[in-house]
């Protein structure tokens, strides 16, 4: 018995494993989703938002990374960057924040900018943006915080 497929379930089949394929590249060269929770990012990002994350080296003012804080992570934009001992320590805080976040003290000292920063290894990804907006799934991440809580 042989098994025939129309024009449309070859598509979709094709278009199937194009995804399932591009998922395990993205997956293996760092690449990788968080929700976004909290108000800390509006009106960017708003709680139940999925962001796409990358790993990148030449992180920049201005960019969003996501770091860990302890158990938890962190999704902020990058509002300064300086060298210690041969690493960067980033400044970052919420778009809706007034102050920026307490880094680490004793591998980031607070420099020029008043605060201590993040080190470089706490930086988990950084948000992926087409001309300057991130790109997001507005709703989706709200199904991680569910199963989360």
């Amino acid at each position: 018995m042989r098994l025939e497929l129309s024009l449309k379930d070859k598509i979709a089949l094709g278009l199937t494993v194009l995804l399932i394929v591009g998922y395990v590249v993205f997956r293996v060269y760092g690449g990788g989703f968080a929700a976004v929770e909290g108000r800390s990012m509006e009106p960017l990002l708003h709680t139940g938002d999925l962001v796409v994350l990358v790993k990148r080296s030449d992180i920049s003012v201005g960019d969003i990374v996501v770091y860990s804080s302890g158990s938890k992570y962190v999704i902020h934009r990058v509002v300064g960057k300086y060298e210690v001992n041969g690493y960067y320590c980033y400044i970052v805080k919420g778009d809706n924040n007034v102050i920026p976040d307490t880094g680490d003290p004793r591998r980031c000292p607070p420099g020029r900018y008043g605060v201590s920063g993040i080190p470089e290894d706490s930086i988990v990804g950084v948000v992926l943006s087409v001309r300057g907006n991130p790109v997001k799934i507005p709703y989706i991440g709200s199904i991680t915080l569910l199963v989360r809580s």
